[in-house]
């Protein structure tokens, strides 16, 4: 069963909910430095609902970030959500990124596909990354950063019995989900202003 809609219209709201829901997590992040479980929740099943309803597309890449948008039904929301997750998992266990963030890029993935969610984690990983290097420039803790990057990476090595861990270990931590929605709004404002995905899959 489809909702009888206009995918144009269906685009809109679809990314109307899910700005909604990453200014929601940016903002708590920001505040609290935590992502409400709740609102992970909330918009992992807007987003496979969304795809499972909404109006079927006319080629099978479509979805909400495309030219041509459409649903893409509920087992590619579920996969979408299942990439994303996966993508993100590396970080939480090197101690770089929080449970929250994680769950909260997976949500976002139950909207976008598994495709997009490719394009949108290295959005996401690049606005990250220029914030987390201005935020360095501003406090002039490059030192510390760079201490922290390789004892995070040194983690990854065999025999390894390192235990950094960003939550502890750092002067600052980025609240991730601000990343997250700037990184969805730049590759947003990437497609629709008339550019292919940066991979094309």
């Amino acid at each position: 069963m489809t909702i009888d809609m206009d995918p144009r219209v269906w685009q809109v709201l679809g990314l109307g909910l899910l700005a909604s829901c990453l200014a929601l997590a940016a903002l708590s992040d920001a505040r609290h430095r935590r992502v409400p479980n709740a609102l992970v929740l909330v918009a992992l099943l807007t987003g496979l609902l969304l795809n499972a309803f909404g109006p079927q597309p006319f080629r099978q890449n479509d979805g909400l970030f495309a030219m041509y948008p459409g649903a893409l039904g509920l087992g590619a929301g579920l996969l979408g959500a299942l990439v994303a997750l996966l993508v993100f998992l590396p970080f939480h266990a090197l101690h770089v990124l929080g449970a929250g963030d994680v769950k909260l890029f997976a949500a976002v993935g139950a909207f976008a596909g598994p495709a997009a969610s490719v394009n949108l984690a290295l959005c996401v990983l690049l606005v990250g990354g220029v914030l987390a290097l201005v935020r360095m420039a501003m406090v002039r803790n490059s030192r510390l950063v760079m201490r922290n990057t390789l004892a995070a990476l040194g983690q990854m090595l065999p025999g390894s019995a390192g235990s950094f861990d960003a939550s502890t270990q750092t002067a600052w931590r980025m609240p991730y989900a601000v990343a997250i929605a700037l990184g969805v709004a730049a590759y947003a404002a990437w497609l629709f202003s008339g550019h292919d995905p940066i991979l094309n899959f």
